[in-house]
């Protein structure tokens, strides 16, 4: 399928020098460098288990809204029961790339994601977007946009359709400060009263190109020079012209202060 890329909310455009970086492990760094894509996981394997979901806030809201509209209680209790079937029904057929939009290297983030284990990939939305080309498996429609954080129990504001409530996630993880990119599988027709994950793929993979992609990857600074130099060395085995650099996020301070 020939890739849309679709802004997620069209009121807030996404400049090109946004700087985006994305935390991996080494042998998701080689799967990138050898299958020259992106994978994009089901939402349902994520770690928040909240991922798509409606948040209690926003439901409160759409039962109130019912309640005002003269809705009785049963069919309020129906509409939104099926609001958050088809919610869960969808994380299992939604894909989603998360990146982090940063200036610089995060301690935090290399702690969670790659500290002693893994790289980093630098680069910005106008690279990312550009990378993007050819045809992907099963998705089509590719919406990109920042996670906006909210308050899970307070915020009231009711997602208008459901890729939505995938730019949405609960104040707790806004450390993430979050760029994604978000996909419905469009491989087939899917019917609601058949839930099964049968033929189903575990990934949506995303044909990019890795020397527009790719500005630079930095190695965590817990790992030793010669993982620094086995990195650099594969990179540039599979063609990359990227910059390789050791983090020198924990390098020490110098003994003396020569100011010259």
């Amino acid at each position: 399928m020939d890739l849309d890329l679709k802004l997620a909310d069209p009121s807030v455009q996404i400049d090109d020098d946004v700087p985006l970086w994305r935390y991996l492990d080494l042998p998701k760094y080689l799967d990138l460098l050898t299958t020259q894509s992106l994978k994009m996981p089901r939402a349902s394997s994520m770690e928040d288990v909240y991922e798509g979901l409606m948040a209690p806030g926003a439901i409160a809201a759409t039962i109130a809204r019912d309640l005002a509209d003269g809705a009785p209680g049963y069919v309020r209790h129906a509409r939104i029961n099926q609001v958050h079937k088809r919610s869960l029904f969808l994380t299992h057929r939604t894909y989603i790339s998360c990146w982090n939009a940063f200036p610089s290297e995060n301690a935090g983030l290399w702690r969670l994601y790659g500290d002693e284990k893994g790289v980093a990939i630098r680069t910005t939305w106008g690279s990312l977007r550009r990378s993007l080309a050819g045809t992907a498996d099963c998705v089509r429609d590719v919406f990109h946009g920042k996670v906006e954080y909210r308050s899970a129990q307070e915020d009231d504001r009711i997602p208008q359709t459901y890729t939505d409530q995938y730019f949405i996630k609960r104040r707790e993880f806004s450390h993430e400060n979050e760029f994604r990119l978000v996909a419905h599988d469009e491989s087939r027709e899917h019917k609601f009263n058949e839930p099964s994950l049968e033929g189903l793929p575990r990934l949506a993979t995303l044909p990019c190109d890795l020397n527009t992609l790719i500005e630079e990857v930095v190695v965590s600074p817990r790992l030793g020079e010669w993982v620094w130099e086995t990195v650099r060395d594969v990179s540039h085995k599979y063609g990359g012209t990227w910059d390789v650099t050791h983090s020198r996020l924990y390098q020490p301070p110098p003994d003396e202060i020569m100011d010259y």
